[in-house]
């Protein structure tokens, strides 16, 4: 059997916005117009790590995208670019069409996570200039 077969169904947007507030009530739900969910609000992946304000805006079957309103992400020191971001300046959180989310997962218990993993791991790269996040750089298209 394919594995279109296998698919599970689209979590209900109604479990998606349960699931966040029962979780993670620092994201509270900003708007839901239009069939897009935005959620916003504090991230902090360690103690002793920056706060960060995050967006995070989810179409039902689409991927969620993730922003990182404030501080404002920067280039290494180096000069060299930030790893793991799509060209619209979202977070790249996992391989696109990898099956590693798919709609029917809970966004707070992946795309959150994971989101505090990336913040975690660009902390670490500003402190040594490694990205240790591991994974497969998306790629970025450069002003000409």
């Amino acid at each position: 059997m394919g594995s279109k077969y296998l698919r599970q169904p689209p979590m209900p947007v109604a479990q998606q916005i349960a699931r966040m507030r029962n979780l993670f009530p620092s994201l509270a739900m900003t708007s839901w117009h239009s069939g897009l969910i935005r959620w916003s609000g504090e991230l902090r992946p360690t103690d002793m790590s920056d706060r960060y304000l995050v967006a995070i805006e989810y179409r039902l079957k689409h991927r969620p995208k993730v922003y990182v309103l404030t501080p404002e992400l920067r280039n290494h020191e180096n000069g060299e670019e930030i790893h793991h971001l799509f060209p619209d300046g979202t977070l790249c959180l996992y391989l696109t069409n990898s099956g590693e989310w798919t709609s029917s997962d809970a966004i707070a218990e992946t795309t959150v996570p994971w989101t505090s993993l990336w913040l975690y791991h660009y902390e670490v790269w500003h402190a040594t200039g490694e990205w240790m996040g591991g994974g497969v750089h998306p790629r970025r298209r450069k002003n000409r």
